[in-house]
């Protein structure tokens, strides 16, 4: 029971020990987040895989730095219910999954697709191309 009153706390104090911290990993998604969108932009107008699979890594980057900015400055401020531990618990657990779920991504679909892609090119150009035309006038 006490461990629950201790992650369910509306209101857990000011004294918390990882402003520094927590401030870094919120520099740091700032940070990924532009250097994904730098990626992002240099490969979008060759690598369709990467396109459509990445369009929106470096915005959820960014809303997950906009999350634990907000946790960061409730919790210095003290506002019960909003600086709960188990608020920034789930964020943390949230980024982990989301961190997770990328990382799968890019080892097993985002090579899957790039060969969907290069095959979808040889297929296309191998085609012979019928174009449209349309039916003769009758005079």
């Amino acid at each position: 029971m006490k461990y629950i009153k201790y992650f369910l706390s509306p209101n857990p104090g000011v004294d918390f020990r990882f402003y520094t911290a927590l401030a870094i990993i919120v520099f740091l998604l700032f940070a990924g987040a532009v250097a994904v969108s730098v990626i992002y932009d240099r490969k979008k107008h060759y690598d369709f895989a990467f396109k459509r699979l990445f369009r929106k890594t470096s915005l959820h980057l960014s809303l997950f730095a906009i999350l634990f900015l907000f946790l960061l400055a409730v919790r210095y401020e003290g506002i019960p219910y909003f600086s709960a531990r188990v608020l920034l618990f789930a964020a943390f657990a949230w980024l982990g999954y989301f961190i997770y779920k990328t990382v799968k991504v890019f080892k097993k679909d985002y090579p899957r697709e790039q060969e969907n892609v290069k095959n979808l090119t040889v297929n296309s150009q191998t085609k012979k191309v019928h174009k449209y035309l349309p039916n003769k006038r009758k005079h």
